[in-house]
């Protein structure tokens, strides 16, 4: 059984993970969500406005009402900006698991920002969320995605076909990667 605890503050070396904020529509704006090579491997099209960013935030602040909702915005310590988002989804109450998808600004790819968050995530949800295994995927056209998946301990499962009804963009070919509680604690 999962311990619901609701996304809390995730300190890490570099970054703060913290609740999103509707004045993080400004950070988004300019950093990533109107970015087409941000939203290239996501269901949904840069954003033409900023209003555009405030209704998802105002979505995403709502949803923290619900116990079991894990949505984490990246704020880089040294700038205090927001630059990313990290989030826990099919949280699984009987297989005790979750999945961990993520943005982030492409200034800052390739700086190991990314793998960073995913293993504070990866820790409280091992630690205080309880959950036995974590699940990631990616489009076989973005390793880097997988990188970040493998630098944080993921194995490498398989590569499947997928498909994503309403959003040709991102259907494919997809390689999925776990990593397991026991995993995580023998390797950290």
């Amino acid at each position: 059984m999962l311990n619901h605890a609701g996304t809390q503050i995730i300190h890490t070396g570099r970054l703060l993970l913290r609740k999103h904020e509707i004045t993080d529509a400004d950070d988004m704006f300019r950093n990533w969500v109107t970015d087409p090579e941000v939203s290239r491997f996501w269901g949904w099209e840069p954003h033409k406005d900023i209003d555009e960013t405030r209704r998802l935030l105002t979505g995403w602040i709502d949803e923290y009402e619900k116990i079991d909702t894990y949505h984490w915005i990246i704020v880089l310590n040294n700038i205090a900006q927001a630059i990313g988002y990290v989030y826990l989804s099919d949280i699984d109450d009987v297989r005790d698991s979750a999945s961990v998808h993520y943005a982030l600004s492409r200034t800052y790819w390739n700086k190991g920002i990314m793998t960073e968050a995913c293993k504070g995530v990866f820790g409280f949800a091992f630690s205080t969320l309880q959950v036995k295994r974590i699940h990631a995927s990616h489009h076989i056209d973005n390793p880097a995605s997988g990188r970040v998946q493998q630098k944080c301990g993921m194995r490498y499962i398989e590569t499947a076909y997928k498909q994503v009804p309403d959003c040709e963009q991102i259907s494919g070919d997809y390689c999925y990667y776990e990593i397991t509680k026991d995993t995580w604690e023998r390797t950290r």
